[in-house]
């Protein structure tokens, strides 16, 4: 029995001494009676006692890890939270003026937010919108060209924009690569 309640005490913590105290009693009450050298037990009960020391180094112990398991949260929720602000938030400049809104405002819309205008930018920066695509496809290109094919690309738009009498715009396109071949800056 000694051996029993050993092994069932030295499987749990001291902070619970009660209920290990109660879990080897249940344990021992399912075991009997229990024939040993021709006795036969009926009845046995265990009682638990730790002292000081060992309570106290217990409790810190367990104080210790679950400051360390409220850190681990705290650092889980930061990184979900940022992970969430790139894929949701900062995925649009409409998506993020609406979030800034609402954190800063407790929730609610601060006065005189025209929600329509809101609603407007949010449906403009729509991943499927046509517009949002076509920026992306545009990125991924000029992204996989090399210096002197991308430069003619955005030459070539700048001339398309001049065709269509958008002068500001083509004036705003990044032109500024080096014709290797012309050994000038265009």
């Amino acid at each position: 029995m000694r051996l029993l309640a050993e092994s069932l005490a030295s499987q749990r913590s001291v902070l619970r001494c009660e209920a290990t105290e109660q879990d080897i009693n249940h344990e021992l009450r399912h075991r009997l009676p229990w024939t040993i050298d021709g006795v036969e037990i009926v009845w046995a009960d265990v009682a638990l006692r730790t002292d000081e020391h060992a309570r106290t180094c217990a409790e810190r112990i367990a104080r210790l890890r679950s400051e360390e398991e409220l850190a681990e949260l705290a650092r889980h929720q930061v990184s979900v939270r940022i992970r969430f602000m790139q894929e949701e938030i900062l995925r649009t400049p409409a998506t993020a003026r609406l979030y800034l809104m609402l954190e800063q405002a407790g929730r609610e819309l601060s006065p005189g937010t025209d929600v329509d205008d809101l609603v407007k930018a949010v449906q403009q920066w729509h991943p499927q919108a046509q517009w949002v695509v076509v920026a992306q496809l545009l990125h991924t290109f000029l992204g996989n060209l090399g210096p002197r094919d991308s430069g003619d690309l955005l030459r070539t738009l700048r001339a398309l924009f001049l065709e269509y009498g958008e002068k500001e715009l083509a004036e705003q396109l990044p032109i500024g690569e080096t014709d290797p071949e012309a050994g000038h800056r265009t």
